[in-house]
């Protein structure tokens, strides 16, 4: 009898089978719930507010009226912001997950906080041995600048994904040619084209986004495909 009613148990067609998988990446989405494009929209507000008030406080025509230890207090603690939401936002996307793309995910998304942590002992530390105003400002920008183009990059390279290789690119083709421009010019280098490709990557995620077919509608397609 149980050798019969196994031998009657209908194997799965390949519409179901479509849609099993289709459902099973549907999980994995909802699991893995990173949005890049808050992502890059944090970091474009982040570097363009935060660089643009380091330019107009030390500018040639200095708008803003206070001093540069303020200016820059109020820098650095933009981007530890921008750190912070990038490692909650990928350690709280990664709930879901088990094993080795959790962990994995989980400690990318920590190294920016870490890394902006070092960062700022690293410059702290090199600040007592007697440099200039001007040196330390440029350690601070293009210490930044060259921390998230890196972060960017490992990332791009290890989910494959070109948008954020080519935004870490971007980062550190301007961090390097800004910084020849000196401060506080590199300021406004950093705010307009390092703050403004942020957003302009932010934009591309949302209309990708929009573009992006629901997964309903591709379940429905792979149900028709199947009969």
């Amino acid at each position: 009898m149980t050798e019969k009613h196994a031998s009657e148990t209908p194997s799965p067609s390949p519409a179901e089978m479509l849609a099993i998988t289709e459902q099973q990446h549907q999980r994995t989405e909802r699991a893995l719930d990173v949005s890049p494009g808050l992502l890059f929209g944090v970091w474009g507000a982040a570097w363009g507010l935060g660089f643009g008030e380091l330019y107009l406080a030390t500018g040639p025509d200095a708008v803003l009226a206070v001093p540069f230890w303020y200016a820059l207090c109020a820098f650095f603690g933009l981007l530890v912001m921008a750190a912070v939401v990038t490692a909650w936002h990928l350690t709280s996307s990664l709930r879901g997950l088990r094993g080795p793309s959790r962990r994995s995910g989980a400690m990318y998304g920590w190294a920016w906080a870490l890394g902006f942590v070092t960062l700022g002992m690293v410059i702290a530390a090199t600040a007592r041995l007697g440099i200039s105003d001007d040196v330390y400002a440029m350690l601070w920008t293009s210490g930044s600048a060259l921390l998230v183009g890196v972060l960017y990059l490992s990332g791009g390279a290890l989910t494959g994904d070109r948008l954020h290789y080519g935004v870490g690119v971007w980062v550190l083709l301007i961090n390097a040619t800004g910084g020849f421009t000196g401060i506080p010019n590199h300021y406004l280098v950093m705010s307009l084209a390092g703050g403004g490709g942020f957003l302009v990557a932010a934009t591309v995620c949302a209309l990708r986004g929009r573009a992006r077919p629901s997964p309903l509608a591709g379940g429905g397609g792979a149900m028709a495909g199947g009969r």
